[in-house]
């Protein structure tokens, strides 16, 4: 049905509406200049099928249908629907918001027709009135509808809208802007800073990367300083939420910050004399940063996962144990830097480099040979499956936890492990092991 197959005609409702109150549904056909029949004539254009329909009316609905004007039927379904996706949204906010009217707004809340956008417009209308989620009759229908709205699989989930373990997870699961905007802007949250059953929801607003960044800057001028620590560490962080954070001037969340690849350059100019080392591992570096940290920090600097080759010859051609031990555990070190590293013979450093997962396979092959490599190969995600089922027989429990943290390891023997009660935790921590069960449909227990 079309609005404009709707707009000043008659309908003949039988029943109630579904998504509106009698009241709603009456103004609202009055907007669109429709009538209401109190009976059939010929001028009735649609004949609706609501809800809670009388024996009387069912009689006179078959006889209708019998008498062959079946094609003027229609569901109640389809008119709200049409209804609903042609309502002037500021027209409604405007005069929710002047009216005061707490019940039809409550009604618009909880209605599940009606859009994303709306709903959460309307939401921020809501007067909590200074109380919780869940502390009165009404806030907790409004955060129910809120939850089973938008919350992800929540027919798995019976009752999760109930409780405030499904909002923060709802927060946790959404890529949604706009919803995490308004969730934050709810009065429970903003006054909610000290409230512990609150907190968690306020830590996972926090730590989505899709906070936007004025929720970030209400949360740092409200938070406590994990929040604060929180919000330094996040991927892309903008600059200007850096510049507040830095104004700060707290050591902890300077140092937070520091550890951010997206750390600022101008704010790195004026934090790397303070916090080299921390600077030197974790900035996006360029050729002008290379080359203040290769004199102030190269130990730091060589564990830094945005060094190019080039750079990393650089650093090895220092000679020195140290920064070369360093390079040895970097994740993103060049497979013929690592190879000349190997040249070099230490075996210490190569402990350090038998662990890494860009060392080539044949190197890691030729690493088995000695049995002081089995504990760095064991923890090797790169190790190959034959030397790791070798080293699954090897009985040191040393080299056994190793396994039961590497995701490679072969899922039958991490079965076998679990049966230790020493190795039950660590191999429910395994993420590739937890994903094969959640694959396979079996019940996990934390």
């Amino acid at each position: 049905m079309k609005l404009d197959d709707l707009k000043n005609k008659t309908i003949l409702l039988f029943g109630k509406p579904r998504a509106f109150n009698q009241e709603e549904f009456a103004y609202q056909l009055q907007t669109l200049n429709v009538a209401l029949a109190e009976g059939y004539s010929d001028d009735v254009s649609y004949i609706v099928e609501g809800r809670l329909i009388t024996p009387y009316e069912q009689n006179e609905l078959d006889r209708l249908y019998e008498e062959g004007v079946r094609d003027k039927f229609a569901e109640i379904d389809e008119l709200e629907k049409t209804i609903i996706e042609n309502i002037d949204a500021d027209s409604l906010l405007m005069s929710l918001k002047l009216s005061r009217d707490r019940d039809r707004l409550l009604s618009y809340i909880k209605n599940s027709k009606v859009s994303n956008t709306l709903f959460l417009k309307l939401i921020k209308l809501y007067d909590w009135q200074n109380e919780g989620f869940f502390e009165n009759d009404e806030n907790r229908d409004v955060t129910a509808a809120l939850i089973s709205r938008f919350y992800e699989n929540i027919e798995r989930n019976h009752n999760v809208q109930y409780a405030t373990l499904g909002l923060m997870h709802l927060v946790e699961q959404t890529k949604d802007e706009s919803l995490i905007e308004a969730i934050s802007m709810l009065s429970p949250i903003k006054n909610g800073f000290s409230n512990s059953s609150l907190y968690p929801i306020i830590l996972e607003i926090a730590k989505n990367n899709a906070t936007p960044n004025s929720v970030l800057k209400m949360l740092l001028k409200n938070g406590n300083l994990e929040i604060k620590k929180i919000i330094a560490s996040k991927d892309d962080l903008d600059k200007n939420v850096q510049n507040m954070l830095f104004t700060l001037n707290e050591d902890e969340v300077n140092i937070s910050l520091c550890k951010n690849p997206s750390l600022d350059v101008d704010l790195a100019k004026q934090l790397q004399e303070s916090y080299p080392d921390i600077i030197a591992e974790n900035i996006t570096l360029d050729d002008n940063f290379f080359e203040y940290f290769l004199q102030v920090s190269p130990k730091h600097l060589a564990k830094n996962k945005t060094l190019t080759k080039q750079m990393q010859g650089r650093l090895l051609s220092l000679s020195d144990k140290e920064v070369t031990a360093s390079l040895a555990t970097n994740s993103n070190i060049d497979e013929n830097i690592a190879d000349e590293i190997l040249l070099l013979g230490d075996g210490e450093i190569n402990l350090s480099l038998f662990s890494n997962e860009m060392v080539k396979e044949e190197n890691l092959r030729e690493a088995y040979l000695h049995e002081k490599n089995y504990l760095s190969l064991a923890g090797n995600s790169k190790t190959p499956e034959d030397i790791l089922r070798k080293l699954a027989y090897e009985g040191d429990i040393e080299i056994i936890k190793a396994l039961c943290k590497n995701p490679s390891t072969p899922v039958d023997l991490l079965y076998e492990f679990r049966l230790d009660q020493r190795l039950e935790r660590l191999v429910s921590q395994n993420e590739a092991f937890t994903n094969h069960i959640k694959t396979e449909n079996i019940g996990w227990k934390d």
